[in-house]
């Protein structure tokens, strides 16, 4: 019987001073930079895109396909996501997940108004 050792060492990857960061961690750091940076650009983008923009088109798409309450509720939810968080100067850390999760909301919305009607 013949037994193969390892040495852990030399295995890609597992160098003891290297550590590698999570997606989730480096977009904190990111976002963090951008607080530092852009915090105004984000608030304003964010919070114009979704009132002038993905809100009127989701609302749009619910009345064209019968006006379901709980997807006008749902659109109302997304907006009121994104606007609290601005106006209450919250950091871009927390602004910027918000925003795209309100996008998302929005997109599910209008993709469940075309399916149900």
């Amino acid at each position: 019987m013949t037994y193969t050792a390892s040495h852990h060492e030399m295995a890609p990857g597992n160098h003891p001073g290297t550590r590698k960061e999570s997606i989730f961690s480096r977009f904190i750091e990111w976002a963090t930079q951008e607080d530092e940076k852009r915090h105004l650009a984000w608030v304003g983008g964010s919070v114009t895109s979704m009132t002038a923009v993905f809100f009127p088109i989701t609302m749009g798409v619910i009345l064209l396909n019968g006006a379901g309450f709980g997807f006008i509720i749902a659109a109302m939810v997304s907006l009121v996501l994104v606007v609290v968080t601005n106006l209450a100067a919250m950091p871009t850390r927390y602004t910027i997940p918000c925003f795209f999760l309100g996008i998302l909301i929005d997109l599910g919305v209008v993709v469940g108004c075309l399916l149900h009607g």
